[in-house]
């Protein structure tokens, strides 16, 4: 897996009422479910991995173009990461043996270096208020705004023509 898509995983684990960071259960079948070996079962720490979730969506928005409220994430500084210098040059959990800190300190890591990329930009959030699903625009001129045309650009589209064309009574 690599960063970007990491990222994007844990960016989309929330949509509508589903949420794979409910709980230590939701979380180790989620890792799992993404071919990823689990280092540890316990997952007690869910919370940063849902702050995490909200900063990474927050600077996929503002790569898309809106300001996004990052307080939500301001949990962050309470996790606790140390440089691991063996192999790679990574970030560990302080304290070993949870999975969702595992999770959160290979995400920050990847945040890091991912946005440090001139790629970095295109990582982006759908504008649509009720989606915010979070994207690689692929685009030539990287000007995509929506996860998919065909449902929330469609949608953005049909307000901004109903809105243009209403009758200026209904104004």
């Amino acid at each position: 897996m690599t960063e970007e898509e990491l990222l994007i995983a844990v960016a989309n684990t929330a949509h509508g009422e589903h949420d794979e960071f409910a709980d230590a259960a939701s979380v180790r079948a989620w890792w799992r479910g993404l071919g990823q070996p689990t280092t540890s079962e316990a997952a007690a720490d869910v919370a940063a991995l849902r702050g995490l979730r909200v900063l990474i969506r927050g600077l996929a928005l503002r790569n898309n173009g809106i300001e996004p409220d990052l307080s939500p994430a301001a949990g962050l500084d309470a996790l606790a990461l140390r440089l691991d210098l063996g192999g790679t040059l990574s970030l560990r959990p302080e304290v070993p043996g949870d999975l969702a800190r595992d999770i959160a300190a290979a995400t920050v890591a990847a945040l890091l270096r991912a946005t440090a990329r001139p790629g970095w930009p295109r990582v982006k959030a759908c504008r649509g208020n009720d989606c915010r699903w979070v994207f690689v625009d692929g685009s030539r001129n990287s000007s995509r705004r929506w996860c998919a045309m065909a449902d929330c650009g469609n949608r953005a589209k049909v307000a901004a023509f109903r809105s243009r064309h209403r009758s200026p009574a209904a104004r």
